[in-house]
């Protein structure tokens, strides 16, 4: 078990809480930045003595995304542990910390960007495009239902079985908050940045949800899940 910590740091920043033993020229290393950064975006601390259990803000300037071929990526929520995350995927704890080299397990922060181990998928997804809803099952029975956009049928939604082959973070204004591809060129499901519309205006070819759906089931649905689309 770790701690978690929920300190709200500005956009481009990460949270960190100092432990023993810690040096901001330590700190700076780890995340690339400088000791005259941590300095600037924390006015308030002394960096002759640093006290543990202090919340600070880091500034990011490294790529947050971690190496994964597989582009099979999580993004960390409120209520996560290390042991949630690996037990969900089926997965071992260990299994997940290798893929995450240089992580700190005691230190887990909101929206950290992890990647998971490829694992045969604990869930599976059908999307009905006429009752415009998306239904994930774990174990046969209903875990999660989320509303969906209105098809257009000037570019209807393809029908079929198809496979999550990647995912994707942030890929843009016109995507919303994620992006999840599926086994046929340009098909996938995303988001949208006005929700407000989901139930009047009709969408492209890909399955759209809300920001917040699409987030929730972005962490929810690995790399290898059969989605079927009717």
């Amino acid at each position: 078990m770790f701690s978690y910590y929920q300190r709200q740091c500005p956009a481009g920043f990460v949270p960190y809480t100092i432990k023993a033993g810690d040096t901001l020229a330590a700190i700076a290393r780890t995340y690339g930045a400088t000791v005259q950064d941590i300095i600037n975006t924390n006015p308030d601390i002394n960096p002759y003595s640093l006290r543990i259990g202090q919340q600070i803000c880091i500034p990011l300037t490294l790529q947050i995304y971690p190496s994964c071929p597989t582009t099979n990526y999580y993004v960390v929520r409120p209520e996560d542990t290390l042991d949630s995350i690996a037990a969900y995927f089926n997965i071992t704890p260990l299994q997940l910390l290798y893929s995450n080299y240089g992580i700190d397990l005691n230190d887990l922060y909101v929206d950290q960007i992890l990647c998971i181990p490829v694992a045969p998928p604990p869930i599976t997804v059908n999307v009905n495009v006429a009752e415009r809803t998306l239904t994930v099952y774990r174990d046969r029975s209903v875990y999660r239902t989320y509303r969906i956009a209105l098809e257009n049928p000037a570019s209807p939604i393809p029908r079929g079985r198809f496979t999550v082959l990647n995912k994707q973070v942030d890929p843009g204004v016109e995507m919303g908050a994620r992006w999840i591809g599926l086994s046929e060129a340009g098909f996938g499901i995303h988001g949208t940045n006005t929700p407000e519309f989901i139930d009047v205006v009709s969408t492209s070819n890909s399955i759209v949800m809300s920001n917040k759906d699409i987030s929730e089931l972005f962490n929810l649905v690995p790399v290898g899940t059969t989605v079927t689309v009717s």
